[in-house]
């Protein structure tokens, strides 16, 4: 009779699988999540229905081998022993389900059955057809030595039903013991190979986890990487318009409006009246083109955090355009992960203010705290109606990146009575 072990899902969820090798290297760490190695539907309808169909036939065969060749055996009394066993089945199929492998009450119960199973041996040998499903069962039930144990007395039992019976025992106790050694050593033998294989099975499932981690992890890898070359390329490409402008644009500006201012007093009131027109066209020009250096130009936070940057660009404001303006940022956090958003919607605000508010006063505050870090730009000058004016790409781009950092952005203004920005960022 063939005899195979059971392959358990329990060894390898309780981490008792030790034969398969380990897994090695400086990359692959074992998981912590151990794969999960249950037996499919088909397999779980076997390891449950088997059982009790091959004990109904264990007693079907030994009551036709009874009145055949087996003569005088009272295989009819083994029907209490097979009912007993029948109903054993289902409190130890509930037991697993409600308390899991090896647990005391299963422990108990499968004991009651080896007893059970032996008593059904004694008055039908051929109980031994039965008696096989303990392979299946140690694995089920029970774990550690008792699942050895019980390997060690289904090969004894199925032995002696093969042998004949008790009576052939005590006759051929040699013959029984060789029987009994041969079905031990395939059994061993077979539990051994079915823990290598689980184990295999183990470092295969493991291996393909680390392997869906660490690409997992490249790949995230790859997106920083992209991620920091397509900043790197855009602070170069932002770097190089800036000195393009500060070089062409810019410094042609100056030139001309040289030019204009060393036109003689000798021209008549039209053409004076032109020359200044153009002249102040240029330094309305000039002054876009620096800012428009100023805002390219990713030299803010490169030296200091987001207080000491918004303090810098507020005073070279103030200085370039002759205008009062004052910064707190007393009681600011100075570490976030949005400062140079900040800074963009200052430059943008202010130069707004340049362009268009006509303010003798500027205020410029940064707070914050654990959440949230909170810009507020706030002006004296004309104003405007938003509901009036329309938009222009100032306020659009600044409610932009807000909106991109994860933050908002309001407007407060009114004709006549100035305007305040307020910008707010997760910190």
């Amino acid at each position: 009779m063939a005899i195979l072990p059971a392959t358990t899902a329990r060894r390898v969820r309780d981490g008792s699988v030790g034969d398969g090798p380990e897994l090695e290297g400086p990359t692959l760490e074992r998981p912590d999540v151990e794969p999960d190695l249950a037996p499919g539907p088909l397999g779980a309808v076997i390891e449950r229905w088997i059982p009790p169909a091959l004990l109904i036939v264990s007693w079907i065969v030994g009551w036709i081998a009874a009145h055949t060749w087996m003569v005088g055996e009272p295989v009819t009394w083994a029907l209490v022993p097979t009912a007993a066993l029948l109903a054993l089945r289902v409190v130890l199929e509930r037991t697993l389900r409600r308390t899991g492998p090896d647990s005391p009450q299963l422990i108990a119960a499968y004991g009651l059955h080896l007893v059970l199973v032996l008593v059904a041996l004694v008055l039908n040998p051929l109980t031994c057809i039965y008696a096989f499903c303990g392979y299946l069962d140690s694995g089920r039930f029970l774990g550690g030595a008792r699942e050895r144990a019980v390997v060690v007395a289904t090969a004894l039992l199925c032995a002696v039903g093969q042998v004949g019976g008790f009576r052939v025992v005590l006759e051929e106790t040699w013959f029984f013991a060789g029987l009994a050694a041969v079905n031990l050593l395939i059994a061993l033998g077979m539990m051994h190979l079915a823990r290598e294989r689980e184990g295999l099975l183990v470092q295969r499932e493991r291996s393909l986890a680390e392997i869906s981690r660490v690409n997992e992890e490249n790949s995230r890898l790859h997106e920083q990487l992209m991620a920091g070359a397509r900043r790197a390329g855009a602070g170069e490409e932002r770097t190089r318009l800036s000195r393009e402008i500060h070089d062409t644009v810019a410094q042609g500006l100056v030139g001309v409006i040289r030019q204009l201012e060393a036109v003689g007093p000798g021209i008549d009131e039209a053409a004076r009246h032109r020359v200044t027109v153009a002249e102040e066209a240029a330094r309305d020009c000039l002054l876009e083109a620096r800012r428009a250096v100023e805002a390219l130009g990713p030299h803010q936070l490169h030296d200091g955090d987001v207080v000491e940057a918004l303090s810098a660009l507020v005073a070279r404001w103030a200085r370039t355009h002759r205008v009062v303006a004052g910064f707190d940022g007393d009681d600011a956090p100075r570490d976030g992960r949005h400062a140079e958003v900040l800074v963009r919607i200052a430059q943008e605000a202010l130069a707004n203010i340049a362009r268009h508010a006509e303010a003798g006063a500027v205020s410029v505050t940064l707070t914050g705290d654990d959440r949230d870090q909170i810009l507020r730009i706030v002006d004296d000058g004309i104003g405007f109606d938003p509901e009036t004016v329309p938009r222009g790409h100032g306020l659009e781009n600044m409610r932009t990146r807000a909106l991109e950092a994860g933050g908002d952005l309001g407007v407060d203004a009114r004709t006549g009575r100035g305007c305040t920005v307020t910008a707010r960022v997760p910190r």
